[in-house]
């Protein structure tokens, strides 16, 4: 049922109440992102950062992994102005060159290092954001004891961090339980190859233990099930398995060419 490829506007033409949110509409309208639509009805898929703040991607190269991140950033842009939402991109092999910029962009981080050294500081500002003995209920329920901008996290290419020694995305683990609370999303993006091993390493295994959504592309079925029953298998590209509490569904992501 569902089309080898579908552009990013015939997405967005579909959604119901148009797109781009209005930047002056509630953060959690704000963080709904559109990224492709379902084989049971073919109507847009939107993954809600508000109630699920990470998300995992599995596949292998060519199977529309940096597209779905690009499609992602591009909508976090629209929807959002620079001191509602901040964007931090890792990527080692440069494949998201130019895609954040201006105010939205927080870093780019080409290598261990420079990614290393931006998440240290994200920690401190993520420390300082975390409910003190003076936060009153009123201000829990509003998250309102802190303000500054969504940050998201979106690591390509996420073997190559992981691999990289000590991993960059360390110090940021005790803050993914508590994100949706902080204004804190990670969105890492890895190969299939070899995933089935990567599972238990620390920044995977604890969106894992999150329920955090996933999305399973194209890959070799030995790799087992990589988020909830998922397995990758031979797909076309920009299809995927999404994951998510509600149960499997699969979908077409959205192709959006790097400009």
């Amino acid at each position: 049922m569902l089309p080898e490829e579908i552009d990013r506007a015939a997405v967005l033409a579909a959604l119901p109440d148009g797109w781009p949110v209005p930047i002056s509409a509630p953060v959690a309208q704000r963080l709904c992102v559109p990224i492709g639509i379902d084989e049971a009805e073919l109507a847009p898929v939107v993954l809600d950062f508000a109630d699920s703040p990470h998300l995992l991607v599995f596949g292998d190269s060519g199977c529309g992994k940096t597209a779905l991140l690009r499609g992602i950033c591009r909508s976090l842009m629209e929807s959002n102005t620079g001191a509602q939402a901040r964007i931090i991109v890792g990527d080692y092999r440069r494949t998201m060159l130019g895609v954040v910029e201006g105010d939205h962009l927080g870093g780019y981080a080409p290598g261990a290092s420079v990614l290393s050294a931006m998440t240290t500081e994200l920690a401190g500002i993520f420390e300082r954001r975390l409910p003190g003995a003076d936060t009153t209920q009123q201000q829990l329920r509003d998250r309102s004891w802190w303000a500054g901008p969504e940050v998201f996290v979106i690591v390509d290419d996420y073997d190559l961090v992981a691999s990289s020694g000590q991993n960059p995305l360390t110090p940021l683990l005790d803050y993914l339980p508590q994100a949706k609370d902080i204004g804190l999303h990670l969105i890492i993006a890895r190969r299939a190859g070899g995933a089935g091993r990567a599972l238990y390493e620390p920044v995977i295994a604890r969106l894992r233990e999150l329920s955090t959504p996933g999305l399973v592309m194209s890959g070799s079925r030995d790799e087992g099930a990589l988020v909830g029953t998922a397995r990758p298998g031979p797909m076309p590209p920009g299809r995927g398995i999404l994951v998510r509490r509600n149960g499997n569904e699969l979908v077409q992501t959205a192709w959006l060419q790097q400009s």
